[in-house]
């Protein structure tokens, strides 16, 4: 068996002419992963219902970004992002929501609102982009999980349950999808400086707790995050599928 070059390897990560959906988009993660892919030499498609931070996020890039405003708790408007995009051959479903309430106090629309953003729009907008995908017989579809998956976390009961609800989602959709050549998987952040985080890691003393807690002895950067979704995106990875990846500095290892 050959072993292959160092320049062979690297164009592995090379995106050139392949189409891109990042949701979830417009900050954070979502923003990162987006940019990056772009840089690769991808046609990038943005989608977040933040219009005003998505111009932000695509002002001065490449020509190939376009922004595409929807909402990830209405049916309709993923159905049109669908449409919008057309067949891609990576999704990246990051969108989401996160609730800090303790469970007593849980409302039903509280519920409703973070299974809807977080399980059901993902799985609604991966079954209709996926569809695509299988019919052409090649395709990558990657969600954002968490680290919440595998360890709880007080007053974050719903959002922790959506997240363990995706990684097993993902197991079923690897299972069913990778006859036709399409591979599903999840990257599960720790705690990483986005403004989803802000209201957790503003407070000195909360942030220096969290650093403590992490072996790496930081805090995760978005940019982590990015380079985890285009790994598992690329041809690198192409013999992975089902998985959840865990990126964060080693917090779920106590």
């Amino acid at each position: 068996m050959s072993i292959p070059s160092s320049s062979s390897f690297l164009q592995q990560f090379d995106f050139t002419g392949k189409r891109v959906c990042v949701t979830g988009a417009a900050s954070g993660i979502g923003r990162a992963t987006a940019l990056l892919f772009a840089d690769l030499g991808a046609t990038v498609y943005l989608a977040d219902r933040d219009a005003a931070a998505l111009a932000q996020a695509t002002a001065g890039r490449p020509a190939g970004l376009h922004a595409v405003v929807y909402d990830q708790a209405d049916i309709g408007s993923i159905e049109s992002l669908a449409e919008t995009v057309g067949e891609v051959d990576v999704l990246v479903n990051n969108a989401g929501v996160l609730l800090f309430e303790p469970l007593a106090d849980l409302s039903w629309a509280d519920l409703d609102r973070v299974v809807s953003v977080n399980l059901a729009g993902a799985i609604a907008l991966t079954r209709l982009v996926g569809a695509k995908m299988t019919a052409r017989g090649a395709g990558v579809v990657l969600h954002t999980g968490s680290q919440l998956t595998f360890n709880g976390a007080e007053h974050r009961s719903v959002y922790a349950a959506t997240k363990a609800g995706i990684s097993q989602f993902v197991k079923t959709a690897a299972l069913e999808w990778g006859r036709y050549g399409v591979r599903v998987n999840c990257v599960a952040p720790g705690r990483t400086l986005t403004p989803m985080n802000s209201r957790l890691l503003e407070a000195p003393a909360a942030h220096a707790e969290a650093v403590e807690r992490i072996p790496l002895g930081r805090l995760g950067r978005p940019e982590d995050q990015a380079a985890a979704f285009v790994f598992l995106a690329s041809d690198a990875a192409s013999y992975i599928t089902g998985q959840t990846l865990v990126v964060d500095g080693g917090w779920i290892l106590p």
